[in-house]
């Protein structure tokens, strides 16, 4: 990536790095990717459109910056979660789909935009997004193979089993509102028993 292009994707000096974000995800998420555009990101920012088009040369720009970020944090975050539950696979595996949760809860839109607006980016954009959901997958990759080995999961294939666990952490994305009936506590409940549910495990019980 060009020196230039490192600089429109670092975070703006003087737009803070949340507002923007969280701004191009309000946008995104009600308008999509077609229907959203500079001004309308700028207007809920409270900046200028030149601003904003000092830092970044396109909403597709923005839209590969806000997926980058967003996907980095998730998969940090998952990290710093599995790392502290230990070694048992299904504490890890608890740990991981808990801090999803958490993490949909607190940017409902990130989670929704990431998997509806993702098909618009191409090339590098795209590489360095994929990058980083590479990342959430290897966690997940990781214990489900830790788990096989150590016989608390009883799964035939690592990948398949890893991309079931994946696909109903992503699920949130579809159904979670932040005025619905269930507490977040409850949401973790049910979707660490459908995780463990996937790969067989004792814990589950």
């Amino acid at each position: 990536m060009s020196e230039r292009g490192a600089r429109r994707r670092a975070a703006p000096n003087f737009i803070d790095r949340e507002t923007v974000i969280g701004a191009a995800l309000q946008v995104f998420a009600d308008r999509g990717f077609h229907g959203a555009s500079m001004r309308g990101i700028a207007g809920v920012a409270r900046t200028s459109q030149s601003n904003l088009y000092n830092y970044f040369d396109s909403k597709d720009g923005l839209l590969a910056f806000v997926l980058e970020a967003t996907a980095r944090e998730l998969a940090e975050k998952l990290e710093a979660a599995v790392q502290i539950a230990g070694g048992d696979p299904g504490a890890r595996l608890e740990a991981a789909v808990t801090a999803y949760v958490d993490f949909v809860i607190a940017g409902p839109r990130a989670s929704t935009v990431g998997i509806t607006e993702f098909r618009y980016l191409s090339g590098e954009a795209r590489a360095a997004v994929v990058v980083e959901r590479d990342r959430t997958e290897a966690v997940f990759r990781g214990i489900v193979e830790d788990g096989i080995r150590s016989g608390d999961f009883q799964v035939i294939d690592a990948g398949f089993a890893m991309r079931a666990v994946v696909t109903v952490c992503n699920s949130m994305s579809n159904w979670y509102r932040p005025d619905g009936e269930l507490s977040r506590d409850e949401i973790v409940a049910r979707q660490v028993d459908l995780a463990l549910g996937l790969v067989r495990s004792d814990r589950r019980g």
